[in-house]
């Protein structure tokens, strides 16, 4: 048949079915059925017969006469086979078949026949029961709906049985044992007149010993639904028939019987008849009785023995031989007692009180209530710490702590005895099926990280938890978990991933000094990337781009750029557009995204260019329509105004101009923010705190675009609003409120303090864009007329405000500061944070405002010295006289950031950076940024001051006795006392504000001390003070440090040593000392040269020279500059951007005026490598080099407390830095002039004892290799010199690295010829060579063989020669040397070089070297002769 086609019809396959028929062809396929695997071989067979029809069930017997029966159908539907037990029987027991020996020619049915016992002689006759119909009853019609159901809990306790009543031993189920104790008309059912009420076991027992009684008859043909008469006679007879039958036998016969009995049945069905045998303790009463009355059970009969037999009862009734039917073996029974008591015995052991009427308890299993058992008590803590567990809120769970079950902190896992859940154990069940058990796994891991964040985990770890849960893979488990369609796991997983990303009191710190000077700039919250990263570079030395990366890799580097590279933004705007969850999870989502824009500009970009996620927001969480009164339980957020909405539009403005440009170019932005800051907050239906918090965020928004000098229009059309404003904030005061006063109230005073710094931050930013638009207009002009230079750069376009828009705030600015500072001069409490940042924002916009006046057309500068005369008269002066200003300058004194080291582990991952602000423990926040820091009001003051001071120079001595103050020199004289370095963690940005602060104290000391001589006495303190806050710019403070070198670091004013016969008092204590000196020869390095105040002196004339060389080594940036000076002197239109660059730490290092050396030495090396020796410097260079010489010697000697975070090896590593630069550049004369005199200071006692060359040297790779590279250099160059030896020598003191000496001794020998300084021109101590004693063989034998070699001698390398000859003379004869094995093997080969060199100057030497002795032409004393103890260790030595 072929397969058919497209468009044949049923016709068509009946007649290709009738051809295939036709040509009786084989099918290609065969039908075959299969039979049914639990069907026997027999009904296999019998598979065709559709029905069987049974007429009788007959058993015919040959020999046995029959009389047929008819029987009924059973009711009972036939049990399957067992296919596993038919095989059983069928393959596995064959071996247990009877099996006859057959002779050959006989037949086997005979011989069956003769030797079988046919089963006539067992069954005389088989009889069939009557099967009549048994009488049916129909319930008894009620007035319920349903028979009333019984209960199990009334039904009485089933009571022991009798030991001889088979019906009591017989299990009987719960509905049994209720309906014997209910009667039939309960169910609604009449009671028959033919069924008689059964009798108790007691009744039965006394009326029929046998027991088998009438009523027993009775009760079970009602069970089988049979008559009793029939049933009871033949249960009669037949029980009869046995015992006459039993009571015949003997003995012997009985166990014959039996033992062909068993050797008829299958194992398997005796081995079953035997185990039911086996008695079930009901209780363990029981069981305990039968133990004590020593009761073997018997087996149960089977159609040949009375329905229950036991040893007792046959042994008084069953027969007078005491004959027992059984087969139960005695071993059996044995097992079957230990068994049964150690189930009693269990059973006494229960961990619950087992009750009456509990279902399916009265047989007690004690393994399955295993687990309902106390748990056992924990295991001991271990040295090495135990395994974190957490409750449920977050905190850490101690091993032993009292936890009751029934918390759910105990699961089935390892230690299930121990209270709490793992990391591992929570992590696993994050990934459940169960939505309930993810839900809690991702809420406990959120409270965890939270609460670790906030350290209240309630203990100590050992290693930090949230790197380990980053290197756990914690971000991709939440960003599957955020793939969830269950609202409850998006939730839960936005928790987690909100509280992993976000330090709490981060943004917090952040909002609070961003009313601040310089407030809005921040540094990108980057992590910091590692030099010595080789993962980012591939085998031939190229950098892996980004998109080559993988996830796990991006994501370890940089979590934030590992999210977003796994598709976060679009996954989150869905959830905010489609899921639109509750509002918790709303602003989780929100203070995510702004954490995301923290990171840096591209990740703004990219929420930026996520489609609908930004319009999203304006719709649904900025409206401009009105919404309904918000409740104070707040849990749906659409259609309301929320505050992180409008933050995150402001931190995204923060990003960039054309950003915040982007923002304002569909014009919803401005009219969102004109919507919320036009109406009273108490207006807003809002809670009264998020309607002040909104507007000040909306006022912040609005500075940020107005700082960038955009959104200018929109001031001109609120002037009338933002003035009435203005004059409200007025009636404020700085004082504090009654303790009378309700708390709300308190509440709302603080919150309008804080919109008051917002809108005077605001107004700040409109006067520096008014203060610009003369300039741009006039730059605008000036480029319009030169139409020659077409290709000249774009110039930017003058704002749409000018200073007349801004000129009215004079009158009402100046009023506030007037009261508030009179008010604060009266204060003695403590300022809130509040008070002291609205006087600071007042203030910020004051100084603004006079800094662009004098720049404008119409300044008036008669009225402009007027005001200021009277604003320092009347305000200034007294409040910084007052004892208000002391507090703030002691307050600044001991939260300063410049004496703050950080000791604490540090708990965050690299790849998470925050700012490490803690909200709710203040006191471990940094301290610029606290909430009882002064900074900010400090900048504020002193800025308005530098400003007033600037223009009016003819106040500045009335500002004296403040600089002059002791708090204020107190707190200088601190700084400068100070060693610690400074770290390169995100949160030391904070130290930005306090160093702004010093600048503007040292630019106000510098104009007082221009006017007032008698401020020069300090000058030495705010000099130092300009030294420590000059290394600890950080980046963005650019402008900061052109501005202190050009007016402060090298101002003659700041150094008055050089004026006050400083240099001749140090010619004169430095001769008085070398009067005094006890050493009758003084070395000629110190004689040589100009004195050390001579040195002092030209230095100090060479300052302005100085000064030039370092402006124009650190002026080589001018772009970053550029940018540092429009963000301090507030330009907007040279504003691109608030995001500082990368925070890596301080903008300069600690050894800053050495970095001139470096230059000069890489410059060289460059020189070098391009084949070009540097012979002869430029003259321009070689001043340079002086110059740099020069400051550092001044620094040295005058401001020696600066340099103390300099380590002492870096300054000698960057002198070395002069040697290598040229040949000869050592031998000039002005450049030997000042090496000499920083010798004799770094050779100092307490100078030396600082030198450690076995500690990492900053910025150099390899000391080792430096100091290889300077021996080569003295080899080539040095012909000897004693200045280069000297600094040669430094490192090579013992108690510094061994390999420093095996590199001289050994790789570079030939210097040793060249090292000729004689040991009495030595500037340092001898002893530093001498001790302690060498004990390392290896140099040890290069000592000897460089002696014996002839490679130094005394004459030409005197120094080299004592070291060799006093380290070998002690490690050879010393009798407290080493007892190693490794050491005598030395020793011994040593002694026998000694004796065998032929050198007899250098034998003598070496066998009568007595000590170091200056006065002896040699540096050392020689025995007469060789010592008798010596003598004797060189004749041992020659005998071994």
């Amino acid at each position: 048949m072929k397969r058919p086609k497209p468009g044949e019809t049923e016709d068509d396959l009946l007649r290709q079915q009738e051809d295939f028929i036709s040509r009786q062809q084989t099918a290609s396929a065969t039908v075959v059925k299969r039979g049914d695997k639990r069907k026997t071989t027999t009904e296999k067979g019998r598979g065709d017969t559709k029905k069987v029809t049974v007429e009788k069930d007959v058993v015919q017997l040959p020999g046995l006469s029959m009389t047929s029966t008819m029987f009924e159908p059973s009711i009972h539907p036939q049990k399957k086979k067992s296919r596993f037990k038919e095989q059983t029987a069928t393959t596995g027991g064959s071996h247990q078949r009877v099996t006859f020996d057959l002779e050959d020619d006989e037949d086997p049915e005979e011989a069956m026949d003769r030797r079988d016992t046919h089963v006539t002689s067992v069954l005389s006759k088989i009889m069939e029961r009557e099967a009549n119909p048994s009488p049916r009853f129909l319930p008894k019609t009620t007035n319920q709906g349903f028979p009333t159901a019984p209960h199990r809990g009334t039904t009485p306790r089933q009571q022991p049985a009798s030991q001889g009543d088979t019906k009591a031993n017989k299990k009987q189920s719960l509905f049994a044992q209720q309906f014997e104790s209910s009667s039939p008309s309960s169910f609604g059912v009449n009671t028959p007149s033919l069924l008689t009420p059964s009798m108790g076991p007691d009744t039965r027992s006394k009326q029929d010993p046998q027991g088998i009684s009438e009523a027993d008859s009775v009760e079970e043909s009602v069970e089988s639904n049979q008559p009793s008469s029939s049933l009871t006679d033949d249960r009669i007879g037949i029980h009869q028939e046995n015992l006459s039958k039993l009571s015949e036998m003997s003995e012997a016969d009985i166990l014959e019987e039996q033992k062909k009995l068993k050797a008829m049945l299958d194992p398997s069905l005796l081995s079953f008849m035997q185990s039911r045998n086996i008695p079930k303790p009901v209780a363990s009463s029981h069981a305990s009785k039968l133990e004590q009355k020593n009761v073997s059970v018997a087996s149960e009969p089977m159609d040949i023995g009375p329905p229950a037999v036991n040893q007792e009862n046959c042994g008084s009734q069953g027969s007078a031989d005491g004959k027992v039917v059984s087969f139960t073996d005695p071993v059996a029974d044995m097992k079957v007692s230990d068994r049964m008591e150690e189930s009693s015995g269990e059973s006494l052991k229960a961990p619950v009180t087992i009750k009456e009427d509990w279902v399916h308890m009265d047989k007690t299993e004690p393994e399955k209530l295993e687990w309902m058992k106390d748990l056992p008590k924990p295991s001991a803590k271990s040295k090495e710490g135990s395994q974190a567990r957490f409750d449920f809120n977050g905190h850490l769970i101690a091993r032993d702590a009292d936890i009751s079950v029934r918390t759910g902190l105990h699961h089935h896992g390892d230690e299930q005895e121990v209270p709490g859940y793992s990391l591992e154990e929570l992590f696993t069940l994050s990934r459940s099926a169960v939505t309930q058990q993810q839900v809690l796994a991702l809420q406990t891991l959120a409270r965890i990280i939270y609460n670790c964040r906030l350290k209240q985990l309630g203990g100590e770890l050992l290693e930090p938890l949230l790197p380990q849960l980053l290197k756990s893979g914690i971000l991709f488990l939440l960003r599957w978990s955020l793939d969830s369609v269950n609202e409850g796991v998006i939730a839960s997983t936005m928790e987690a991933l909100a509280a992993l990303l976000i330090q709490p009191g981060d943004e917090g710190t952040l909002d609070r000094v961003f009313s601040w000077h310089r407030g809005m700039e921040v540094p990108p919250m980057l992590p910091i990337s590692s030099d010595d990263d080789t993962e980012d570079v591939t085998e031939e030395g190229e950098e892996i781009q980004e998109k080559d990366r993988s996830d796990p890799h991006i994501a370890e580097k940089d979590a934030i750029k590992g999210l977003l590279r796994m598709t976060l933004l679009p996954r989150l705007r869905y959830i905010l557009e489609v899921v639109r969850p509750p509002a918790p999870v709303v602003l989780n989502t929100l203070a995510i995204l702004i954490r995301i824009c923290r990171h840096s500009q591209e990740a703004s970009h990219q929420v930026m260019r996520c489609p609908r996620l930004l319009q999203t927001i304006f719709t649904e969480f900025l409206p401009m329509s009105s919404w309904k009164q918000q409740d104070d339980v707040i849990s749906d957020v659409y259609g309301y105004p929320v505050v992180s909405a409008m933050k995150l539009i402001h931190v995204l403005c923060l990003s960039g101009r054309n950003t915040t440009a982007s923002l304002l170019s569909g014009g919803k932005l401005m009219s969102v923010i004109m919507r919320y800051i036009t109406i009273e907050p108490a207006d807003m239906q809002l809670n009264i705190a998020e309607a002040y918090h909104l507007s000040t965020v909306s006022l912040h928004t609005w500075r940020i675009c107005v700082s960038y000098g955009l959104a200018c229009d929109e001031y001109r059309e609120l002037y009338p609003l933002l003035m009435q404003q203005l004059q409200l904030f007025q009636r404020l005061s700085v004082h504090p409120l009654a303790s009378t006063e309700e708390e709300s109230d308190v509440a709302v005073h603080r919150l309008q303090m804080t919109r008051a710094c917002a809108l005077f931050g605001l107004l700040e930013g409109v006067v520096n864009v008014a203060g610009t638009a003369t300039e741009l207009q006039a730059k605008l002009k000036m480029s319009n007329d030169k139409t020659e230079t077409a290709s000249s750069d774009a110039q930017p376009v003058p704002p749409c405000i000018s200073w007349s828009h801004v000129s009215g705030l004079q009158s009402p600015v100046e009023l506030c500061v007037f009261r508030w500072l009179v008010e604060l001069t009266s204060i003695t409490r403590t300022l809130n944070p509040e008070v002291m940042d609205m006087v600071s924002c007042l203030m910020n916009l004051l100084a603004s405002f006079y800094d662009k006046y004098t720049q404008q057309a119409c300044y008036r500068p008669v009225d402009c010295l007027q005001t200021i005369e009277k604003l320092v008269d009347t305000s200034l002066v007294p409040f910084m006289t007052s004892a208000t200003f002391y507090s703030v300058m002691v307050n600044l004194k001991f939260q300063s950031s410049l004496r703050y080291e950080d000791n604490k582990k540090s708990i965050y991952p690299s790849s998470l950076p925050d700012f490490g602000c803690d909200p709710s423990d203040a006191d471990s926040n940094y301290p610029s940024v606290r909430i009882e820091s002064t900074c900010g009001l400090a900048i504020g003051l002193l800025r308005l001051v530098h400003i007033l001071l600037k223009i009016h120079k003819g106040v500045a001595v009335k500002f004296c006795p403040i600089v002059e103050n002791t708090y204020v020199t107190t707190y200088l004289k601190a700084i400068c006392k100070n060693s610690i370095k400074p770290s390169s963690r995100l949160c030391f940005n904070f130290a930005r504000f306090e160093h702004q602060a010093l600048y503007y104290l040292l630019r106000l000391y510098h104009s007082v001390a221009q006017q007032a001589e008698s401020c020069h006495q300090f000058s030495n303190v705010y000099h130092s003070a300009a030294l420590t806050v000059f290394a600890r710019l950080l980046p963005g403070d650019e402008y900061y440090v052109q501005e202190l070198m050009s007016s402060i670091l090298f101002n003659t004013d700041f150094i008055a040593e050089g004026r006050i016969g400083d240099p001749i008092a140090v010619d004169l204590a430095e001769r008085l000392q070398m009067t005094s000196s006890k050493d009758s020869q003084i070395p000629s390095l110190l004689q040589a040269g100009p004195t050390r105040g001579e040195l002092l002196e030209n230095a100090y004339k060479h300052l302005p020279s100085i000064r030039n060389l370092y402006m124009v080594f650190f002026g080589s940036g001018q772009d970053a500059i550029l940018k540092s000076k429009s963000k301090c002197i507030h330009q907007p239109h040279e504003i691109d951007t608030y995001i500082q660059p990368a925070f890596t730490g301080p903008l300069l290092p600690v050894d800053w005026m050495f970095l001139p050396l470096l230059h000069l030495h890489t410059e060289a090396q460059k020189a070098e490598l391009h084949g070009k020796s540097v012979k002869a410097l430029p003259s321009h260079i070689l001043s340079a080099l002086v110059d740099t010489l020069r400051w550092i010697f001044m620094v040295e000697t005058w401001r020696p407390k600066c340099l103390k975070m300099v380590p002492q090896t870096a300054k000698i590593a960057r002198i070395f830095c002069v040697f290598l630069i040229g040949s000869d550049l050592f031998l000039e004369d002005t450049v030997r002039q000042y090496l000499n005199p920083l010798l004799r200071l770094y050779t100092k006692p307490e100078y030396l004892k600082l030198l450690d060359f076995d500690a990492p040297v900053p910025g150099v790779t390899s000391f080792y290799d430096l100091f290889m590279e300077l021996l080569t250099q003295y080899e080539a160059v040095s012909f000897g010199d004693a200045l280069f030896a000297h600094y040669i020598l430094l490192p090579l003191q013992q108690r510094f690295d061994l390999g420093i000496r095996k590199g001289l001794w050994g790789e570079h020998a030939a210097v040793l010829r060249s090292l000729s300084l004689p040991i009495s021109q030595l500037i340092l101590p001898i002893d530093n060579f001498l001790y302690p004693q060498e004990t390392n063989p290896d140099l040890l034998s290069i000592y000897m063989s460089s002696l014996i070699s002839g490679v130094i001698k005394q004459t030409w390398s005197p120094i080299m020669y004592l070291v060799a000859l006093h380290h070998l003379n002690v490690f050879l004869f010393s009798q407290t040397g080493s007892d190693q094995i490794e050491a005598v093997r030395t020793r011994l080969r040593l002694l026998r070089l000694v004796m065998a060199c032929k050198d007899q100057v250098l034998l003598h030497h070496m066998t009568c070297y007595q000590g170091v002795d200056l006065s002896s032409p040699l540096g050392f004393s020689l025995y007469p002769s060789i010592p008798s103890d010596r003598s004797s260790i060189l004749q041992a030595a020659q005998k071994r």
